[in-house]
């Protein structure tokens, strides 16, 4: 509560309360942090612009926030969970679909490859750490690899199931969204660090 322009001790306790669930220690805290990850991967696509045969959605900026935000098994259960919650029917991936036939389909690696996305993006991240570079510079090498996974997965399902030559599935489902998912990725980072700064942290700092 505020009073006259002061905010109370049980606001301070409460604000206290709430940003160390949200950073914090303990089971209840990741827990959380899964499920805060698993709702944006399963809102990011309600945003979509319908392209052939890949949709444009905002789910890998919404992978990219996880990636970042999250330590690796929290990034990896988000995932998981955004994945097993599509095949189980919800209306979650592209088109507002779900199902396992969606997945087993053409474009089903690109969603898969979350989870190992999640977990090559969260390591990459950590083992960059040790070494002195900002952190903007460490984020973006983390955000690049996760998104090279979910291509490398999405492409071979690609070629798989629609039975596309390398060249044309690459063209046809990695191509046109390059550019579009660095810029995610930059602005993934951009909100990470600062996140960071807001948090009194430094966001040149290894």
């Amino acid at each position: 509560m505020v009073e006259n322009g002061v905010v109370s001790n049980d606001g301070q306790r409460a604000h206290v309360a709430v940003a160390r669930v949200l950073r914090g220690e303990g089971a209840a805290a990741g827990m959380l942090r899964v499920a805060l990850g698993t709702l944006a991967l399963c809102a990011s696509t309600r945003v979509e612009v319908p392209l052939t045969p890949v949709p444009f959605t905002l789910q890998v900026l919404a992978l990219c926030l996880v990636v970042l935000a999250m330590r690796p098994r929290e990034a990896v259960a988000s995932a998981a969970s955004y994945v097993l919650v599509g095949a189980l029917g919800a209306p979650v991936f592209s088109g507002g679909m779900g199902g396992v036939a969606r997945i087993s389909g053409p474009t089903g690696g690109f969603i898969l490859g979350f989870v190992a996305a999640a977990a090559v993006g969260t390591l990459v991240l950590r083992g960059a750490s040790r070494l002195r570079m900002p952190y903007v510079v460490r984020a973006m090498l983390a955000l690049v690899a996760t998104i090279a996974v979910v291509y490398a997965c999405g492409w071979a399902q690609l070629m798989l199931v629609a039975h596309l030559a390398p060249a044309a599935a690459f063209a046809a489902g990695v191509a046109p969204f390059v550019t579009l998912d660095l810029m995610k990725a930059g602005i993934a980072t951009s909100l990470a660090a600062a996140g960071r700064m807001a948090r009194g942290g430094d966001a040149r700092r290894a």
